[in-house]
């Protein structure tokens, strides 16, 4: 089942890019993905790169949806390969799903590739890089691709006035999300 509903995002995803390729404007978009406990993070990480390498996406951010301590290092391990070492990074810092990678890839990419970020502590809070990244984009513009846990868009959507927006969690994804 899991591998059936990340097809359906990825061929959704790959749809609106493609559209708008032809616009040839870029999607402005947060990625977000589990990175364990199976490789469907790698995919879903490499695959907005590579649109993002054509024109067709704009990566704001990179969200992981998973606790694990080597997580936001994956990430940037990542981010750095596709030569975008400083796109910002997120991870929950509240309640979450704390799951490692059953192969042990979570520690052994990092320990192996360059990237910025060492520890999940170096990285933004999910949310708070939620609600920076949403408040300054234009309005319904901002597409959010997510791979694994919704726990994060959960906490973004209960999220009060900040910083960042005095809207409400629920009100700012209305405002900004395409």
């Amino acid at each position: 089942m899991k591998r059936l509903t990340v097809l359906i995002i990825l061929l959704a995803c790959t749809g609106t890019f493609i559209v708008n390729a032809q616009k040839k404007k870029p999607v402005p978009f947060i990625s977000i993905t589990d990175f364990a406990p199976v490789y469907v993070g790698v995919g879903a990480i490499a695959m907005p790169h590579a649109f993002a390498d054509r024109g067709e996406a704009k990566i704001l951010a990179t969200i992981a949806s998973n606790k694990n301590p080597p997580i936001a290092a994956v990430l940037s391990v990542y981010n750095t390969y596709f030569n975008r070492p400083d796109l910002p990074i997120g991870v929950p810092t509240g309640d979450g799903v704390n799951l490692p990678a059953k192969q042990g890839w979570d520690t052994m990419v990092p320990a192996r590739y360059p990237h910025t970020l060492k520890e999940n502590y170096d990285a933004a809070d999910a949310v708070e890089l939620y609600r920076s990244v949403l408040s300054k984009q234009p309005d319904n513009s901002v597409t959010i691709i997510t791979v694994g846990f919704l726990t994060n868009l959960s906490n973004l959507l209960y999220s009060t006035g900040d910083e960042h927006s005095s809207l409400s969690g629920k009100d700012l994804v209305k405002k900004k999300v395409k």
